[in-house]
């Protein structure tokens, strides 16, 4: 069977996204004990993994603009990247709260971010596009599926927003009850947490150079 290379990654993105919110909605759905965010993690990582050779296994838009930010995708591939990537959370996430027999709920607006949910997912999210771009700048780029596994089962524990570090996440999480106003400040947070970590990965690279220059003479 022949498909386009480009519709090959854009349903690759969105079948990888569509697995890990998945097991979200499962695990939001279930008693969502420690095993449950576990659970999360080595999802994302396996999805990663399957999907790298293919997609680039992004899985996440902001990962998406890190790539573009290094001419490794165009703007319509962006777009059609984070189309495919929202897609599939939202197909996900029904399809994990399905499996316990869960609804997806109404969309509400009750309240406004926190700063302290601001604070996490800026922290988690800039962490995560750092450590994606050092990496695959660094050419380690086959320790991306554990790294971001690890990170973002850290961030599950450590925050207060259950580490979502992804506008895909946060927009099918609207189907699980979570208010407009939270996630439309997340998203926002998320962006400049992106921004800061592809600020970072520039400082680190910049820094390996020069040695490299030093060591030259």
């Amino acid at each position: 069977m022949k498909i386009n290379a480009t519709l090959q990654k854009l349903v690759v993105e969105f079948l990888g996204v569509t697995l890990f919110l998945t097991a979200i909605g499962a695990a939001i759905s279930s008693s969502g004990t420690q095993l449950a965010t576990a659970g999360i993690a080595i999802t994302l990582g396996l999805a990663i993994l399957v999907t790298g050779g293919i997609s680039g296994g992004h899985l996440n838009p902001v990962v998406s603009l890190y790539f573009y930010s290094k001419k490794e995708l165009s703007l319509s591939e962006l777009f059609g990247y984070i189309a495919a990537q929202i897609g599939g959370g939202l197909v996900g996430i029904w399809i994990g709260m399905s499996i316990w027999g869960k609804n997806v709920s109404a969309l509400s607006n009750s309240r406004n971010a926190t700063l302290p949910e601001l604070v996490g997912e800026w922290v988690i999210t800039g962490g995560l596009v750092f450590l994606v771009g050092y990496l695959a700048s660094n050419k380690k780029g086959n320790l991306i599926p554990v790294a971001v596994a690890l990170w973002v089962f850290a961030g599950l524990q450590l925050t207060a927003t259950g580490a979502q570090a992804n506008p895909a996440v946060t927009v099918a999480l609207l189907l699980a009850g979570h208010d407009v106003g939270v996630q439309g400040g997340l998203i926002i947070a998320q962006v400049v947490g992106a921004a800061c970590g592809i600020v970072g990965i520039s400082v680190f690279n910049a820094k390996a150079i020069k040695a490299k220059k030093a060591a030259k003479k």
